[in-house]
């Protein structure tokens, strides 16, 4: 299981100065084998957006690793330069095109780090007059003490941060501090802490493959109805639109309201970080999301009986009523985060309201769904066995095709 985590970077006076997000295999503390570089950046991205770098950052520059042979300014167009620093890694073959998206996101206030730098490693050396810091693997460079301090000084009178990372004991900060740098990174400063399970952010490819159409088709209505059919997909979207990014759009918690206060081109834009993170469902999750995307539709034609004007609520409700299998958080904590309806926050709190109840009704057929109790469960909505039992099939039937091929 992969998970994204922020390290801290600490100044000469022992205080938090960045942070650095990176993706780690949960099981190994390691960088995941076989994870794409690119896709572990659009996991670190994604994050960052949903989130908000700064509350990851608190209120710190954020650093994101990106392969140099991969930036593009757009990669970056959601994210606050102040807050958002790039680091660039694997910085061999240098192109016009990189340097193109680093002037672009320079002009646009976004500060740059090479990694694992070197005076020897000559493709670095193009881009060193771009960056604002320089990062050195204190326990693996080719340098000797006294050489390190001729690069450190030479850094600064070039007016570079230098930072130290791989920082692992008392000695190594020590020697480090001696020989002048000026930031440090590693295990004997502060461990990675998790911030995000991926799971959390898994989405459906479909999902990705049917937005593109709608948005290439213009079709706004289209999009709310893509994206309400899938609950990673709501949830992302209802985050990023009450994040911090978006101060004046607290407590949106509709699709169709979100989609069209974000606006044609952030949509757009969002599309595009999906498109990066590329974080699918695993095989084993399917089960889970076509029970959260069924009980979404059977809550729903439920409330068409029972109570028609919580209906847009009640699916709302049904889809994210696994929360706590899906994403680790319990609903009640999820629907808060998401500012969803207070209605349905009281349902999963157990309070006594009509959504409360339709939920209740929805576990009760998925737990027991026999004869004797579609036979209770009509008699309570005031309705014949047979609306309940098509309600079922229904809900069952177009949660089935939404999940056909996946």
């Amino acid at each position: 299981m992969h998970v994204v985590c922020k390290q801290a970077i600490y100044d000469r006076d022992g205080k938090v100065a960045f942070y650095e997000i990176f993706v780690q295999d949960r099981l190994t503390g390691q960088y995941p084998e076989n994870l794409d570089p690119l896709k572990a950046t659009g996991m670190a991205v994604d994050v960052l957006v949903q989130m908000g770098p700064q509350r990851v950052g608190n209120g710190h520059l954020v650093f994101v690793n990106v392969p140099a042979i991969f930036l593009s300014a757009e990669m970056f167009d959601l994210l606050p330069p102040e807050y958002v620093g790039i680091e660039l890694v694997e910085n061999k073959r240098l192109s016009n095109e990189l340097l193109a998206s680093i002037n672009t996101l320079l002009k646009r206030g976004f500060k740059f780090c090479i990694d694992d730098f070197g005076f020897e490693k000559i493709d670095y050396l193009p881009l060193l007059n771009k960056c604002q810091f320089v990062k050195i693997d204190f326990r693996n460079n080719p340098y000797d003490d006294e050489e390190l301090k001729e690069v450190v000084s030479i850094l600064k009178s070039l007016k570079k941060g230098i930072i130290a990372k791989n920082i692992q004991t008392k000695e190594d900060y020590e020697r480090a501090y001696s020989i002048g740098f000026q930031y440090f990174q590693g295990f004997y400063l502060s461990k990675p802490v998790v911030i995000r399970d991926t799971r959390t952010i898994a989405f459906l490819k479909s999902t990705l493959f049917k937005l593109y159409n709608a948005i290439r088709e213009k079709d706004m209505k289209k999009v709310v109805e893509v994206l309400e059919k899938d609950v990673g997909a709501t949830y992302k979207l209802l985050k990023f639109v009450n994040s911090a990014f978006f101060p004046k759009a607290r407590n949106i918690s509709k699709l169709d309201e979100a989609v069209v206060y974000l606006g044609f081109d952030n949509v757009v834009k969002f599309a595009i970080v999906l498109a990066l993170s590329e974080m699918f469902a695993p095989e084993e999750d399917k089960d889970l999301w076509e029970r959260a995307v069924c009980r979404a539709l059977l809550t729903e034609k439920l409330a068409e009986i029972y109570a028609p004007h919580v209906k847009d609520k009640a699916y709302m409700a049904g889809l994210f009523s696994l929360s706590k299998e899906i994403f680790g958080e319990e609903p009640e904590d999820v629907a808060r985060e998401l500012a969803l309806d207070k209605d349905i926050q009281e349902a999963y709190e157990r309070k006594l309201n009509e959504i409360g109840f339709l939920l209740s009704v929805v576990e009760l057929l998925e737990d027991a769904g026999n004869e004797d109790t579609i036979q209770k469960v009509a008699k309570v909505l005031r309705t014949t066995p047979e609306s309940v039992r098509k309600a079922m099939e229904k809900a069952k039937e177009e949660a089935r095709a939404i999940f056909e091929g996946f």
